[in-house]
């Protein structure tokens, strides 16, 4: 019976180290690729709001522009600007929804004011280093910093 329980003991041993052995590697694996994939989706998530908050920021400038030296004749560039909006508004922080708000208000703003010549402009330009994008161009920035570092990919 002794020699028996000792047979036992060695098989039961011999077993649970090829078990543990086998799924080391297993389990090492799965650990590896989900850090993998979450890199990947992260990058991809900057990415993407990277190509939106480059767009929104392009189509600003010209429609600041826009603004300054011309009378508003459609709506196309307000509801170009809105639909931006809409889209930050899909997965942006309320930091960077509240700088594209605010930026789509001083559009609508300045489509309403005189316009400027463009000596008016460059004077002002000059000496106020006037950019209506600056506030939301650095809480995107902030944003996607956040993101990288934190490796958060579902959003902020």
């Amino acid at each position: 019976m002794n020699s028996m329980d000792n047979t036992l003991t060695s098989i039961l041993a011999v077993l649970g180290g090829s078990v543990i052995g086998a799924s080391t590697p297993v389990l090492s694996n799965f650990v590896l690729q989900r850090s993998v994939t979450r890199r990947e989706l992260t990058n991809r998530e900057i990415a993407q709001r990277e190509e939106l908050y480059s767009e929104f920021i392009q189509q600003g400038t010209l429609s600041y522009a826009k603004a300054l030296s011309q009378s508003l004749d459609n709506l196309d560039e307000i509801v170009a600007m809105y639909a931006l909006v809409n889209r930050i508004r899909l997965f942006a922080s309320a930091s960077v929804l509240e700088g594209a708000e605010a930026f789509v208000k001083k559009l609508v703003e300045r489509f309403g004011e005189k316009n400027m010549s463009l000596d008016q402009m460059r004077s002002i330009a000059l000496e106020q280093h006037a950019d209506p994008l600056n506030d939301f161009a650095l809480k995107c920035r902030a944003e996607l910093r956040a993101i990288y570092a934190s490796g958060n990919w579902k959003g902020a």
